[in-house]
């Protein structure tokens, strides 16, 4: 399955406050869960709080749900997430997944260009984050968008401990 421009499927939308954040949190916490290999790290708790948060950037990748295919109109499922938030101009991004069944089809990299065109208008001025060294299909995608290594972090991440790379991207 290939997403692109061309292709109709995919649906990339910004989640803003919800009529009904405890399902919307639901819904994030299990497009994480699918995505991370030992599950999401957060709870349904963390990304109820996010979407709560005034400064949160929350985007969702989405597909027609298969399951629900037959429903009019048809269900949506998130396959995707980029949360981060913003404070004057810069960006901090928290969690960057994809559904393990939809990796290798650059909805990671279409999330992130909405995200940048979304701080091109809101004139921030850096986006940074944290990603394992040990991650190098991330670190790929992170330097394909223009991202450079700023920094490191020893320890920052757990099961396993592992040192992050810091990345900034210069808008």
């Amino acid at each position: 399955m290939t997403f692109n421009k061309q292709n109709n499927q995919l649906t990339i939308q910004q989640i803003n406050q919800t009529d009904n954040p405890q399902v919307m949190a639901e819904q994030l916490f299990k497009a994480a869960d699918a995505g991370f290999k030992k599950g999401s790290p957060w709870a349904i708790e963390h990304f109820f709080q996010t979407l709560q948060a005034k400064n949160s950037i929350i985007f969702a990748a989405s597909v027609p749900d298969k399951k629900e295919f037959k429903s009019k109109p048809a269900l949506q499922k998130i396959v995707g997430v980029l949360i981060a938030s913003i404070a004057a101009t810069e960006v901090d991004i928290y969690m960057v997944v994809v559904d393990e069944a939809y990796k290798k089809n650059r909805i990671a990299y279409q999330l992130f260009q909405h995200l940048m065109t979304y701080c091109k208008k809101k004139n921030v001025e850096n986006i940074f984050l944290e990603v394992r060294v040990s991650n190098h299909p991330a670190i790929g995608l992170y330097e394909t968008l223009g991202f450079q290594r700023v920094g490191e972090r020893k320890a920052y991440y757990s099961s396993p401990i592992e040192d992050a790379i810091v990345m900034q991207l210069k808008l």
